[in-house]
C-alpha cells in the first residue's frame, strides 16, 4: 500500500473504522507502558494493561479496518519494543554474555559464568561484575543452540560489546523473523484455502508481540524456520525444507518433537532423506561448539532443566503433590525424566494414529508442542506462542485462550522474589484444558486407530 493510498483511506474512514483506529492507538499506549514503564514486579499495572490489551486485540481482529491497516498496526506494535530493554525477562543478560564470549573466541559451552569470573587468565571488559550479578543462571552451562549463539555473536559485534546496543540488534533480528513468519502464515493459509484474516489472530496477539520482540525469545526463530520448512515441503523442495527444519532445531531444541509427524506424510523414502539431512545439518551446526567437555556441560544443564527447575506446570504439579503425600519430598528428579519419556511416547503414538485427512501439517504440530508443555515441569509464557501460530490451521482455538491466561504467571513476581500463586494456576489450567477438551469433543478428528505401516511403506511415494 502506498503512502498516498493510506492517506486516502484515512480521509475516507467511516465511524466504525475511526473507533477501531482509536482502539489501535490505545493499544500503542498500553504497549509503550509495558515496554518502558512497567517492571514485572508491578503486578497490578502489568496484568491490568495486558488484560485491556487482550480485550482490544479480540475487538480489533473483528473490526471493520482493512487487513492491511491491521497488519501495519501489528508491525507497529512490535516496533515499539525494539527501542526498549526487556522488563519481563532477564535472559537477555545471558544472551549478551554468550555473545561476548564468542566474539572473544571463547566457547560459551565450555565455562560456567562463575568460572569465567574466577579465571584470572580471562579478562574481558564487557564481562564485568554488574553483568555477572544480573545473570539468572551463573552456575549453569548455557543451553542456547548454535543459531542463538550466532545471533548473540553478531549482536555483540554490531553492538560493539555494549549491552543496550546489542539488545537492540537482537530485537531487530526478532522483528525480521516476525515479518518473515507473518508472510509465511499468509502464504500457508492461502495454500490451505483458509482466510488470510486468520493471520490477525497471530499478528495482533499481545503475548506474541511482548514475548518475541519485546523480551527477545527465540520462539520467533523456531516459528519462522518451521513455517518455512512446511512451505518448502508444500512446494516439493524436500532438501531445502529439511535445511530449514534443521535451523529450527538449531534455534530451539523442541522442534525435535515434531519430527515423527513427517513420517506418514512424506512416506518412508522421502522421510528418511528428510530426517538424514535435518539431523546431519543439526550435527554440523553444533560442531564448532562441541567437544567432550562442552557436550557434558550442555547435557547436564538440559538434564537439570527436567530434574530441578519448575515453573507454571500443570500435570507435573499434581504429580508433585502426590509425591509429597506418598514420599514426603519433591519427586521432580524422577518424575521430570519420566514425564519427558512419556512425552516422546505419546507424540510418537499420535503421529502414527492421527487423522491425516483432517489434520494438516502445521496444524498437527500444535499437538506435539502442547503435549510437551502439558507434561513439562517448566512452562514460561513465551512457550505458548508457537501454539498460537499452529492453531490457525485447525479448528482449535484453545491456544488463543492460553495466550491470555499464561501471562497471569507473571503474578508470581514481586520485589521480595518469586512465589507462584496456586489460585492463578488453577484458573489458568481449568480454562485451557476445559476449552481443549470441549474442542476435542466437538471436532473428534485427532486420532484414528489403524495400522499406519502400509501408508508409510507406500512405494508410489
Amino acid at each position: 500500500m502506498s503512502f498516498r493510498g493510506i492517506i486516502s483511506d484515512l480521509i475516507a474512514l467511516r465511524p466504525g473504522q475511526m473507533s477501531s483506529f482509536v482502539l489501535a492507538f490505545m493499544s500503542i499506549v498500553l504497549y509503550a507502558q509495558i515496554a518502558f514503564y512497567t517492571p514485572r514486579t508491578d503486578t497490578f499495572t502489568l496484568l491490568g494493561s495486558y488484560a485491556i490489551l487482550f480485550l482490544l486485540y479480540l475487538i480489533l481482529t473483528k473490526s471493520v479496518l482493512s487487513f492491511n491497516f491491521l497488519l501495519a498496526f501489528g508491525i507497529g506494535f512490535r516496533l515499539i519494543f525494539v527501542f526498549s530493554i526487556p522488563s519481563l525477562s532477564d535472559d537477555f543478560y545471558r544472551f549478551f554474555w554468550d555473545g561476548i564470549l564468542v566474539n572473544n573466541q571463547i566457547n560459551p559451552f565450555l565455562y560456567l559464568p562463575r568460572e569465567i569470573m574466577e579465571n584470572p587468565s580471562i579478562t574481558i571488559a564487557a564481562l564485568d561484575a554488574n553483568l555477572f550479578a544480573a545473570l539468572n543462571s551463573p552456575d549453569y552451562h548455557t543451553v542456547y543452540p548454535p543459531v542463538c549463539q550466532f545471533i548473540f555473536w553478531v549482536s555483540a559485534i554490531l553492538g560493539k560489546e555494549d549491552l543496550t546496543s546489542a539488545v537492540m540488534v537482537m530485537k531487530i533480528f526478532m522483528l525480521l523473523m516476525e515479518i518473515g513468519s507473518i508472510i509465511l502464515i499468509i502464504k500457508l493459509l492461502k495454500i490451505h484455502k483458509l482466510k488470510r484474516e486468520l493471520a490477525l489472530l497471530y499478528i495482533l496477539n499481545p503475548l506474541v508481540t511482548i514475548e518475541l520482540v519485546g523480551n527477545i525469545h527465540f520462539e520467533a526463530f523456531l516459528i519462522f524456520f518451521v513455517l518455512l520448512s512446511v512451505y518448502l515441503l508444500k512446494k516439493n523442495k524436500l532438501a531445502f525444507g529439511a535445511m530449514s527444519f534443521a535451523l529450527a532445531i538449531a534455534s530451539k531444541l523442541t522442534p525435535i518433537l515434531m519430527l515423527p509427524f513427517f513420517l506418514r506424510r512424506l512416506k518412508l523414502k522421502k522421510a528418511m532423506v528428510f530426517y538424514a539431512i535435518t539431523l546431519i545439518l543439526v550435527g554440523v551446526a553444533f560442531v564448532p561448539f562441541m567437544g567432550t567437555t562442552q557436550f557434558s556441560g550442555l547435557s547436564s544443564s538440559i538434564g537439570l532443566y527436567f530434574a530441578k527447575f519448575e515453573f507454571n506446570a500443570s500435570i507435573f504439579y499434581i504429580i508433585r503433590e502426590i509425591g509429597f503425600w506418598l514420599k514426603g519430598y519433591n519427586v521432580i528428579q524422577t518424575a521430570g525424566m519420566w514425564l519427558a519419556f512419556f512425552t516422546v511416547v505419546i507424540v510418537v503414538f499420535i503421529s502414527l494414529q492421527e487423522n491425516l485427512k483432517k489434520q494438516n501439517i502445521p496444524g498437527v504440530l500444535l499437538w506435539a508442542l502442547f503435549i510437551y508443555f502439558a507434561l513439562a515441569t517448566i512452562v514460561h509464557p513465551w512457550y505458548a506462542v508457537p501454539l498460537v501460530v499452529f492453531c490457525l490451521f485447525t479448528k482449535y482455538r484453545f491456544p488463543i485462550i492460553w495466550s491470555f491466561f499464561v501471562f497471569l504467571s507473571y503474578a508470581g513476581y514481586s520485589v521480595e522474589g518469586f512465589q507462584e500463586n496456586t489460585f492463578v494456576l488453577i484458573v489458568e489450567y481449568l480454562a485451557v484444558y476445559g476449552v481443549m477438551v470441549y474442542e476435542l469433543w466437538k471436532n473428534n478428528d485427532l486420532i484414528i486407530l489403524k495400522n499406519p505401516l502400509p501408508e508409510i511403506l507406500d512405494s508410489k511415494n
